[in-house]
């Protein structure tokens, strides 16, 4: 939500804690590790997700240390990227053509699930969902209309209007809702259409 690296950690009665990180591209997490490891009992991972074991009379150290090392690498500066893998349009895609992506499984982050961009399309419906926590909208291409999902965007319900075209990064997916199947975008990305 923050894109921003991130360690959780739970500590034991016996003053150990136990915990994970993961990272954003363009901050290797364990070699930010490996340059505070003299506060840390041990670590193991990669550059996007680590397992961690701190005791709890070295965590303000390794926090001081680790925050410093974020600092120094000017993660504020790192913008989200989206690769984009195809650009498609809603006459291409079927329910066949989803479930055909499911042979690409297991996705991870080795194996990335594929994300289309869909260009110039008309919002037919908008509303915010869950306290305003995400956006479900109806996006609408010529004559074929298409659900979509965005989640922890419902914010953006009130930056757009039905009516307006927008171009729009996100995952086909089938929803079942009421034991009826209805292709979705799950988005990660929308912008106005230029």
């Amino acid at each position: 939500m923050y894109f921003k690296p991130s360690i959780l950690l739970s500590f034991e009665e016996d003053g150990i804690g136990k915990g994970s990180g993961r990272s954003i591209p363009g901050f290797d997490l364990h070699e930010a590790l490996m340059k505070c490891s003299d506060t840390i009992d041990k670590f193991g991972g990669h550059s996007m997700a680590v397992g961690i074991t701190i005791k709890k009379e070295n965590f303000n150290e390794f926090k001081k240390e680790f925050e410093k090392i974020a600092t120094q690498s000017h993660i504020e500066e790192i913008v989200p990227v989206i690769n984009i893998d195809a650009k498609i349009d809603f006459n291409d895609i079927n329910k066949n053509i989803v479930e055909s992506l499911k042979q690409l499984e297991p996705f991870g982050e080795g194996n990335k699930m594929p994300i289309f961009a869909f260009k110039n399309l008309k919002i037919d419906s908008i509303r915010a969902l869950s306290e305003g926590k995400h956006l479900k909208l109806t996006l609408k291409d010529n004559n074929t209309i298409i659900n979509a999902i965005g989640f922890n965007i419902g914010n953006l319900a009130e930056e757009y209007r039905i009516g307006d075209k927008v171009d729009v990064a996100g995952v086909l997916e089938i929803n079942t809702f009421n034991g009826v199947d209805n292709l979705q975008i799950n988005i990660k990305d929308i912008m106005r259409a230029i």
